[in-house]
């Protein structure tokens, strides 16, 4: 009983003692509550205030910006007014200036006309007085001219006359012309020389030379044109050739011997050639000079040369630079067989290595099938199966020296 009479007076001193702890709580929230409506007052006190501080201070704004919108516009106007009356001041004067404008343009072109009426009358006076003088002299020149006329007219029935004759000469000339022209154009290395007229020798020679001015050969080139041929031209021409010391003798002509069906040809030691013909069998002669030339170079001094060759491999030096190569040799052979040698050596030691593994593979697989055949039939022919480099431990044809890559030497 006393426990329970304790119990219960417990229970009750801790319903009092909540209750006085709810009170408590009651009262400082209460308290609370209060300081927040007073708090909420003045707040709403203030937020009332700002906003007619604020309304306050838009309204003086505006009408700060009102007044300021008024002066900036009556600024704007008298300024505007003030253009308006320059403008009006411009325009006046414009309407002056364009008048005035005007009037001169019009004075000029009257002043211009006027101008230009005497000019044209002084003119057609002038005209007419020059006409009358040009009309005289003219009826002189044209009677000076009648007779020039008929004079020239006389001299050039006679040189008609006279070209239809024909002349030999003239026509010889034009094509001598013509085949210096051409060797000229077509060879510009060469030199090419023309026998003045009145000298003995032939119309043309060439100088053959290399692109270095190096002289080559010589070939007379000789011009003929007429109507039938003349032995008497070869003649003359070989004498030519010997006299100028040239290599090759050329007749250019129009009129080819009698037999002869090709447009060039050789009698003797002449070339027969047709002018149209004459570029590319200048070109032929000329490369076969060169050629002869370059033979001649390489056979000069060809004894003299040998007798050097012979003194340079019979002198003690060319011995030894052949003993240094020969040494050169031993000492890459001695190298190279100490490398197979030390190559035979690693390929030994890795094919021991091998087939150890293999050896040590197989055991492991064979034990492995062993154990549970029927889950590995996988391996059972792992034996077959061939490791990197096998086939070469195994026996397979080792590389010859000679197809080794000999990296000292190379290097």
């Amino acid at each position: 009983e006393f426990e329970l009479a304790f119990q219960e007076r417990r229970r009750e001193l801790e319903i009092s003692v909540q209750r006085e702890a709810e009170r408590k709580a009651a009262a400082h929230f209460a308290s609370q509550l209060e300081s927040l409506r007073v708090l909420a007052a003045d707040s709403r006190k203030a937020e009332e205030e700002a906003r007619r501080a604020l309304l306050k201070a838009r309204e003086e704004t505006r009408l700060k910006a009102l007044e300021e919108f008024a002066a900036e516009k009556r600024a704007l106007a008298d300024e505007l007014a003030e253009k308006t009356t320059k403008l009006r001041d411009f325009q006046v004067q414009e309407l002056a200036l364009r008048t005035r404008t005007r009037q001169l343009e019009e004075r000029e072109a009257t002043m211009q006309l006027e101008f230009q009426r005497t000019l044209d009358s002084e003119r057609r006076q002038i005209g007419d007085q020059v006409a009358q003088r040009e009309a005289e002299r003219f009826a002189l020149i044209e009677a000076e001219y009648k007779k020039k006329i008929e004079d020239a007219q006389q001299a050039n029935e006679a040189l008609r006359r006279k070209l239809e004759q024909g002349s030999q000469q003239l026509q010889g000339e034009v094509l001598e012309l013509e085949v210096e022209h051409q060797l000229a154009v077509a060879f510009s290395h060469d030199l090419i020389e023309e026998v003045k007229k009145g000298q003995r020798g032939a119309d043309v020679i060439q100088v053959v030379r290399l692109p270095t001015a190096q002289p080559c050969g010589r070939i007379i080139w000789e011009a003929k044109r007429a109507e039938n041929w003349s032995d008497k031209w070869l003649a003359k021409l070989k004498e030519d050739q010997r006299e100028a010391k040239a290599d090759i003798a050329v007749l250019v002509t129009t009129a080819l011997p009698t037999g002869m069906t090709e447009p060039f040809g050789m009698i003797g030691d002449v070339w027969i050639v047709s002018p149209h013909l004459m570029r590319p069998l200048a070109q032929t002669l000329r490369a076969a000079l060169i050629e002869i030339h370059k033979l001649r170079l390489a056979n000069t001094h060809r004894t003299e040369k040998a007798e050097q060759l012979f003194t340079y491999i019979s002198s003690p030096g060319f011995a030894q630079q052949i003993r240094s190569m020969l040494d050169s040799v031993t000492c890459m052979t001695t190298d190279l067989a100490a490398e197979k040698r030390a190559l035979q050596r690693i390929w030994s030691k890795r094919e021991t290595q091998i087939d150890s593994v293999s050896s040590t593979i197989s055991s492991i697989v064979g034990q492995i099938n062993a154990i549970a055949h029927a889950e590995t039939s996988a391996l059972e022919n792992i034996e077959a199966l061939t490791l990197p480099g096998a086939s070469t431990a195994a026996g397979a044809p080792e590389e010859t020296p000679s197809e080794m890559p000999n990296t000292e030497t190379a290097g």
